[in-house]
């Protein structure tokens, strides 16, 4: 399976900075660096720094837990 960007279609090839892209826990795209907005970009460093996810659930939803110190 090739991941491409949802805006953009570029395909990833180094997965370092692409967002993925959530609704209600499932995964519902990609976004390169180059179309992430500020936003975009602010909330997933702050999803890294306090989410540890875990794995995917049968129902397909991403499974977090917050980080412990």
């Amino acid at each position: 399976m090739t991941i491409r960007c949802n805006r953009c279609e570029r395909r990833m090839r180094n997965p370092a900075d692409w967002n993925v892209v959530v609704s209600r826990g499932v995964i519902t795209g990609y976004l390169c660096p180059g179309c992430q907005t500020p936003e975009e970009n602010a909330e997933a460093v702050i999803n890294e720094a306090t989410v540890e996810y875990v794995g995917v659930s049968v129902d397909g939803r991403l499974l977090g837990r917050p980080k412990s110190r």
